[in-house]
């Protein structure tokens, strides 16, 4: 199984940033991407990623001044060999195992 620590993420419409975590439950190493429905007022800090075997690892959300809004980041994931060193070969070759939806609100 692998998720984001939170089912969504609030933010006021003037822009703020918030750490969150993805968490891998396999015993797998796991590539990520994630995607978003608004590139104009969000940024993610990786944008790709790798989370060890039943491990966690932080991304941050930013986002920019601009209109309340209801959005969506798409956080996708692949298996990787543990010596991949490349976070975006998974996903070039088409290998995406899944996907979570992480609605974000501003207000």
């Amino acid at each position: 199984m692998f998720y984001a620590c939170t089912s969504s993420a609030k933010f006021a419409a003037s822009g703020g940033s918030a750490i969150h975590h993805i968490v891998n439950m396999t015993e797998s190493r796991l590539g990520f991407k994630v995607k978003s429905s608004n590139n104009e007022h969000y940024r993610v800090k990786p944008v790709y990623g790798f989370v060890p075997p039943q491990g966690k690892t932080p991304f941050e959300i930013i986002r920019l001044n601009g209109p309340a809004k209801d959005d969506k980041l798409v956080v996708q994931w692949a298996e990787v060999p543990a010596d991949e060193e490349d976070p975006q070969a998974p996903f070039k070759a088409g290998a995406q195992a899944g996907e979570v939806i992480l609605p974000v609100k501003s207000e």
